[in-house]
């Protein structure tokens, strides 16, 4: 059966017409881009916020582990194993109230060895010019809230060239801070390069001069006996 020509035509017409129509459609073409696009920008947008994160953590540590340098280094008399307790106490509530990085928090989590996301140790030491010419230093006292124990005093370590001042005094603060970005509680990945390893992803290392007194000795007093965690 033959269909009229005139009749052929209007079909033709007809099809071509709904493929300019479609054509001229983009909303289908748009949400296949979207589609695409938005699970990147997403993404982007975590990344950066999560960076913020880990930033603020770093900062934040940082900056609290050299305040206890600088509160030590200020005293006027000599320090019990109590003060430093109570130091250290005051100077990680700090660092962990209004801290909106995300942190581990199990309640009163700041014990003797530390929290997780916060360790570090102080030692006081008296550079000294060894019989062979060089300068080293000599460890008077030490306090750790970390999971160490304190070393006994007298035992001669490596000080950087600059503190090679026989005869200075320095308080030595080794910091732990333990870094957490969101991706770890995803389990993504861990940024933590070792798993057995307990202190931490960063650490921090600095000398601070004694400031304004000549002499800053641990003493033991009376309830207050040196333990694990204070040698004097």
């Amino acid at each position: 059966m033959r269909v009229p020509a005139d009749k052929l035509r209007r079909t033709v017409w007809s099809r071509n017409a709904l493929l300019r129509r479609f054509a001229r459609n983009a909303g289908g073409s748009v949400a296949v881009e979207m589609a695409f696009i938005l699970p990147i920008f997403a993404a982007m947008a975590f990344l950066t916020w999560d960076a913020g994160t880990v930033y603020t953590q770093y900062n934040r540590a940082l900056s609290n582990l050299y305040s206890v340098g600088d509160i030590i280094t200020t005293r006027t008399q000599d320090v019990t194993c109590n003060q430093l307790d109570a130091i250290s106490e005051l100077v990680y509530d700090s660092y962990a109230h209004g801290n909106w990085a995300r942190r581990i928090q199990d309640g009163d989590d700041f014990q003797a060895d530390g929290a997780l996301d916060f360790r570090f140790r102080i030692v006081m030491i008296r550079a000294e010019t060894q019989p062979s010419g060089t300068v080293r230093g000599r460890t008077e006292w030490e306090y750790v809230r970390a999971s160490q124990t304190a070393r006994e005093p007298g035992q001669l370590i490596d000080i950087p060239n600059e503190m090679r001042i026989d005869g200075m005094r320095y308080v030595h603060v080794e910091g732990f801070i333990y870094l957490r970005p969101t991706f770890n509680y995803l389990g993504i990945f861990d940024m933590n390069p070792d798993p057995d390893r307990e202190d931490g992803l960063m650490e921090m290392d600095q000398f601070f001069p004694i400031r304004y007194v000549p002499n800053i000795d641990l003493i033991e007093e009376p309830g207050d006996e040196f333990d694990a965690k204070c040698k004097g």
